[in-house]
């Protein structure tokens, strides 16, 4: 019989994961030299460990939860808009998109690039706006993730310490925010990579094992009748069927067409793992991470989207409902969006058996703690990097020792913040939609911002500060609404018409346009405002075209020969981004990956094809995403092997060539003459010159 709760051994399994990251870092503090090693391990990962520690840092334990609470409402059906996104995803890693010219800069932060494209002024504005959408965007991880622990363990809502009574979410607040700073402060971005991988590796493995244990004991007949009952009782709200899902609130058709603009628009604008964005070895190494992030996330991606389905079939279907009535009734002491966040966490404590309730549970603990660490490192480093470096300009330069106790002394703040955010702020929609609009603050003007810098000799800094201030201040006044609407709605409807009045009074609980729509309007606009004053501006003051090859260090300005002969290669190979950086077997997963990404866009066609023609019945598209998580999962056991033996490879050369590096402190984020400070860094053996200590 299934019952509630953590026993030894389960408490055992995240223990011991636990003690293992604590050794990880212990060992990566003795490579820790220069502020170039805090930010950015040095620029000398390879493809392998980027594919798989940036993945990792990605998929936190509130994005986890937040795949949950969304594909708990729209079920399968988000994943059939992701098969028209494939396409698009695989052309910007072919290309490059943005993040190859932005490592081609050779700068540490995106605000850095910004300088040398527009303005230290503007360099110090951007910082401020990303570290603000950081730092409240990321405000509310450590609530989710601790109320995560709280239902899926059943810990109690309070405890004694002798005759004080103590709130075990505070005090878990206070354990998972300051695990978050300890690990970023100490190891910098080479601990934070270090223990990436040791939770990339286990929660790949981990996720094999639950994936197991799931499709035995859910059998697809029983979830193919619960989706199939529901969308009888429910018309437009097909779980299964996308062109069934208009009344699905939230998470219709239009919320996935506006995800895929925005995933253009806004490409690399998100620098919550900032320091992976400067860690690879070159921008090709850089792009190849992309293309293996395609294989690695197969296993993660089929599970998270298998356990709500799991969860949807033990609510709804009768042979759950003694079970589903226990788990229903632990629901019922919550109320708002903690039901919501509740649900498919308390399913799983209730249907794993001992051991691999442990097993989810330190899944879930890495998950947190590898969001934590990156994302605290990245906004504590934005803050020093991107502001006060900037105003500080003109004094005597910081040395290296002083730059990293800067540096840690913002990670500590941007903990106590999000302590504070945690503990306070009252969340009224999903989690994914909050995302969007504190990611807005910065992304909304920051996307025509980024890309057109990149690409466009034309773009001006009026066109850059327009943008920025236009998004930011949007973004910030949505955000406001939201908050205060339910006080709002009423005292308008003190002042509109009848009707006017009742609309407004059906809908004063929650702002009744969603993040969703709100950021992509910011984020369109934005690009149209950048472009706009840009020429404005260079048609009134008749300003030169911008320099793009110095800045991107191209022909003359490629002082390092990253670009050497690297479009030698045939016409055909240079339609398709192919240059001479790419090996034998580069190509083969090229094209391997554009396969995979064209099967599945085929299937969209198929699909489309076959609603208008009434060809496909409810049986076949319950069959499409049987045959598509169980062909991830089968894949999965191989391509979790691969990255593990490839990454241990990577992780070898990566301490080899920090154990011989001569530093280079001015290689610390500063902006001379419109280019990076750090210009020039070598590799020679430890012997022939000191390194800085």
């Amino acid at each position: 019989m299934p019952s509630f709760g953590m026993h030894a051994i389960d408490w055992a399994i995240v223990a011991t994961l636990f003690v293992l990251l604590i050794f990880v870092l212990v060992y990566c503090q003795k490579y820790i030299k220069s502020t170039a090693d805090f930010l950015a391990a040095n620029r000398c990962a390879g493809r392998y460990l980027l594919a798989i520690t940036s993945g990792i840092a990605g998929i936190g334990a509130i994005s986890i939860v937040a795949s949950f609470e969304a594909t708990y409402a729209y079920g399968f059906s988000g994943t059939f808009w992701g098969f028209l996104s494939g396409p698009i995803g695989m052309i910007i890693s072919i290309t490059g998109w943005v993040y190859y010219r932005l490592r081609e800069t050779r700068c540490l932060t995106m605000a850095q690039f910004f300088e040398i494209r527009y303005s230290r002024s503007f360099r110090i504005f951007s910082g401020i706006m990303g570290w603000l959408s950081g730092i409240l965007n990321y405000g509310i991880f450590p609530a989710v993730s601790v109320k995560f622990f709280i239902y899926f363990c059943q810990l109690p809502q309070t405890f004694h310490i002798g005759p004080i009574e103590c709130s075990t979410y505070v005090c878990l607040l206070i354990f998972a925010i300051s695990m978050g700073v300890i690990f970023a402060i100490f190891g910098g971005q080479i601990a934070i990579m270090m223990t990436d991988f040791l939770q990339g590796v286990f929660c790949n493995v981990a996720f094999l094992i639950l994936m197991i244990y799931l499709v035995r004991h859910f059998n697809w007949n029983t979830i193919f009748e619960s989706l199939l009952a529901h969308a009888e009782a429910n018309p437009a709200q097909s779980m299964f069927n996308p062109f069934q899902t208009t009344a699905i609130k939230d998470f219709n058709i239009w919320y996935f067409l506006m995800g895929i603009a925005l995933t253009i628009l806004s490409n690399g604008t998100w620098q919550g793992s900032s320091g992976y964005t400067a860690a690879a070895k070159t921008a090709h190494e850089a792009k190849m991470s992309r293309f293996l992030g395609t294989w690695r996330s197969l296993v993660q991606n089929g599970l998270i989207l298998f356990i709500p389905i799991c969860a949807f079939t033990f609510f709804n279907h009768a042979n759950f409902a003694e079970h589903a009535s226990v788990v229903k009734g632990a629901l019922d002491q919550l109320s708002g969006q903690d039901v919501v966040q509740a649900r498919v966490p308390l399913f799983l404590a209730y249907m794993l058996p001992t051991g691999l309730v442990g097993l989810f549970a330190a899944v879930m603990f890495a998950a947190m703690l590898s969001t934590d660490d990156t994302y605290m490192h990245s906004w504590g480093a934005i803050l020093i990097q991107d502001v006060i470096m900037p105003f500080r300009k003109s004094k005597k330069p910081l040395s290296a020792k002083q730059h990293l106790l800067w540096l840690r002394l913002s990670i500590v703040f941007v903990g106590v913040f999000a302590f504070f955010f945690s503990w306070l702020f009252k969340q009224t929609e999903y989690i994914v939609l909050f995302f969007q609009i504190t990611g807005a603050i910065f992304t909304g003007g920051a996307g025509a911002v980024l890309i057109g810098g990149l690409y466009s000799k034309t773009g001006s800094t009026l066109g850059a500060w327009v943008a920025m201030i236009f998004g930011s201040a949007t973004a910030l006044g949505s955000i406001a609404l939201q908050q205060t609407w339910t006080r709002l709605a009423p005292w308008l409807a003190g002042f509109c018409s009848e009707a006017n009045a009742q609309w407004l009074l059906a809908h004063a609980d929650r702002f009744p346009i969603n993040s969703q729509i709100l950021t992509f309007v910011i984020t369109l606009s934005g690009f149209f405002i950048y472009f706009l004053f840009s020429y404005l501006d260079r048609k009134i003051h008749k300003l030169p075209a911008f320099n793009l090859n110095k800045m991107l260090h191209r022909g003359e300005y490629d002082t390092m020969g990253e670009h050497k002969e690297n479009w030698s290669a045939g016409r055909i190979w240079r339609i398709l981004g192919l240059t001479n950086e790419f090996t034998f077997f580069d190509r083969c997963l090229f094209f391997a990956s554009i396969c995979w990404t064209l099967i599945w866009f085929i299937c969209f066609f198929i699909g489309l094809f076959s609603h208008f023609t009434g060809a496909w019945d409810a049986l076949n598209w319950l069959k499409l995403w049987r045959f598509y998580v169980m062909l991830g999962f089968v894949l999965g056991i191989g391509t979790t092997i691969w990255f593990l033996i490839c990454g241990l490879i990577d992780i070898r050369k990566l301490f080899g060539t920090l154990s011989t590096m001569v530093r280079n402190e001015a290689d610390n984020g500063s902006v001379v003459d419109g280019q990076n400070a750090g210009e020039g860094a070598t590799l020679a053996p430890a012997e022939k010159a000191p390194e800085t200590k």
